[in-house]
């Protein structure tokens, strides 16, 4: 006899939503106008453009792109706080959303009454909240300023309240929307440790974050919304690694504008040339005309897998004589979120001098990306020996995106090896 298989319950259905806003050009502002020129002139805007899908009980699925392609209007659809022009959307069961904290919240009541008014919005009742209320008080870390009124919360205690008090309501469905950074790191911490245990709890879990290392970590399922519309669904990873190749693609898009106009821009606000390459400040005895990254066959990139070999490749002309003095060149790698990953320059590397010609290529090879997936940006300066004068420094150059088929988490991927009983892995 064959084994049935267990049907997974559908939790979310949505089917063909459509979404979308009037912008205007020029609106009337009074009834005179109105009366003479109608509405205005506008456009009409799709936030969401025929968009369907199914969210399994228990699953944790992630909804990734850039601002503006719909992820935060889907999620108040799914919470029923907006409403889709056409289609429709099916929920089973209790929503909690992290959406828009403390969205109850009244001003001059203290944070322990906002507990009560702002639960009984979730459904709560009073003799629930009773049972509940020593926790939510207790994750806020809010202390005596919890019988104080809101208005005078700083913003992080504002959030730490509204977000201590939405994970202790009993939900089926949990709508997070770029939470994750409220308060300070520890709390930070404790918050993303939270929504771990409700994944592990079985709770149905929807997420939206620009952070790809929270949505590998967290989900088992990811959707790329671009321009109101699904691009691709499936395995984290795949979907992952295809929407950073995408974003690399359009960044290097953008700088080529950039650069050109640049270029096309006669009013300088200095006589030092400026070779479009961003913001960048210095004396400018010595600049930089080009940067690059490419890879091991040589060919310009913005994206890279874990473990590739690339090249950083940049181009300089000295435009003072700066015979006699000594050169330092130094590099750097941020996280997109300014997160110092890794720097050096040529002093630490052992350079006793540093010779450059009138113009000429400085070349630095990396032979294993060790970065997990991410968006990053290279720095690169020029100084002199003891980096009290500054030729030409760029803080940010050029972005660039690390993709993966490696299910490692952190920053960057260290070199080992399991030993267990003295045996490798099987």
């Amino acid at each position: 006899m064959s084994e049935v298989k267990k049907v997974p319950e559908t939790v979310i259905k949505v089917s063909n939503v459509v979404k979308n806003f009037r912008l205007y050009y020029d609106r009337p502002q009074t009834a005179k106008e109105r009366f003479l020129r109608g509405n205005g002139k506008h456009r009409d805007f799709y936030a969401l453009n025929d968009i369907s899908f199914e969210i399994y009980k228990g699953s944790t699925v992630g909804f990734i792109g850039k601002n503006g392609c719909g992820k935060s209007t889907l999620l108040k659809i799914i919470n029923r706080t907006m409403f889709p022009n056409s289609g429709s959307v099916d929920v089973k069961g209790k929503v909690s959303s992290l959406i828009e904290l403390g969205a109850g919240f009244h001003p001059d009541l203290t944070g322990r009454e906002n507990i009560y008014t702002n639960a009984t919005i979730f459904g709560l009742k009073k003799n629930e909240i009773d049972e509940r209320l020593p926790k939510i008080i207790a994750f806020s870390e809010l202390g005596e300023f919890i019988d104080s009124p809101v208005r005078t919360y700083s913003s992080g205690m504002y959030a730490r309240l509204a977000f201590s008090v939405a994970i202790h309501v009993d939900a089926d469905v949990l709508l997070v929307d770029e939470i994750l950074g409220v308060g300070d790191s520890n709390f930070q911490s404790k918050c993303a440790s939270r929504i771990y245990e409700m994944r592990k709890s079985g709770m149905t879990i929807v997420i939206v974050s620009h952070d790809m290392g929270t949505i590998d970590r967290l989900c088992d399922y990811i959707v790329w919304l671009e321009h109101g519309k699904i691009m691709a669904k499936g395995e984290p990873r795949k979907v992952m690694n295809a929407y950073q190749a995408f974003m690399a693609g359009e960044q290097d898009e953008q700088n080529k504008a950039d650069a050109a106009a640049n270029a096309d821009d006669s009013v300088k606000k200095t006589d030092v040339k400026d070779y479009g390459l961003g913001e960048h400040f210095g004396n400018g005895d010595i600049q930089f005309t080009s940067f690059t990254l490419v890879n091991q066959d040589g060919f310009e990139k913005r994206s890279f897998n874990t473990g590739d070999k690339f090249t950083i490749i940049a181009d300089y002309v000295i435009n003072t004589p700066v015979t006699g003095r000594e050169i330092s060149v130094g590099i750097g790698v941020y996280r997109i979120d300014g997160q110092l990953i890794y720097g050096t320059n040529t002093v630490r590397d052992g350079f006793k001098e540093v010779a450059l010609k009138d113009t000429g290529t400085i070349k630095v090879e990396f032979p294993n990306v060790c970065l997990l997936p991410g968006e990053y940006y290279f720095a690169i300066a020029i100084n002199d020996f003891d980096e009290k004068t500054s030729y030409d420094h760029y803080p940010q150059i050029v972005k660039f995106y690390v993709h993966s088929d490696i299910f490692d988490i952190g920053l960057v991927r260290l070199e080992h090896k399991f030993d267990i009983d003295g045996e490798g892995p099987k």
